[in-house]
């Protein structure tokens, strides 16, 4: 319980121009995961197509895309809007919110290492990537929800249908075949 504490207390602390880049990075944090979410699903339909090392390849890929679009976009609106190129600080500041992008796609491919030690096949492996990536949505929403909500009735169904965004994409994905 101390430690909550201490991190609500040191988040309570930091400058709102820190609290934004946090939140920016937890929001690329989040946008990857959905992302992922649809990919993995996609790979999941035709695991029996695929080796463990593509698809390891794809959810990196998948990532890295992500992270090199938003580093391209976010040069190219600074420009448009300041009329200038961005400062090493504001570089920086893109590399560590950014950064998120990566963080999602950690687990998926834990377990997919795990099936190519045949600790679990390889859709069982996908399915758990992609349980673990909608428990996490439910994850990041309720450890923002408890510091915001009173009741832990609405911090836990804000928290479901927050993480249903997440089952959504899979069932869609699913639905629509590839």
């Amino acid at each position: 319980m101390k430690k909550h504490r201490k991190r609500v207390d040191r988040l309570q602390d930091a400058s709102s121009e820190a609290l934004e880049h946090i939140a920016d990075n937890m929001k690329e944090r989040i946008y990857a995961t959905i992302t992922l979410l649809a990919v993995i699903a996609g790979l999941w339909q035709t695991a029996e197509h695929h080796t463990t090392q593509g698809i390891i390849g794809s959810i990196i890929g998948t990532a890295t895309a992500l992270w090199l679009a938003t580093l391209i976009a976010a040069r190219m609106s600074h420009r448009a809007i300041h009329q200038r190129s961005m400062t090493p600080r504001g570089y920086r500041r893109l590399l560590f919110t950014s950064s998120g992008l990566f963080t999602p796609a950690i687990v998926p491919i834990l377990f997919v290492i795990l099936s190519t030690y045949n600790v679990i096949d390889l859709k069982t492996a996908l399915l758990a990537g992609m349980a673990a990536l909608a428990l996490s949505l439910f994850i990041l929403s309720f450890m923002a929800g408890r510091r915001i909500y009173e009741s832990w009735g609405q911090v836990i169904v804000t928290s479901c249908l927050e993480m249903l965004l997440g089952v959504g994409v899979i069932a869609l994905k699913i639905v629509a075949g590839e």
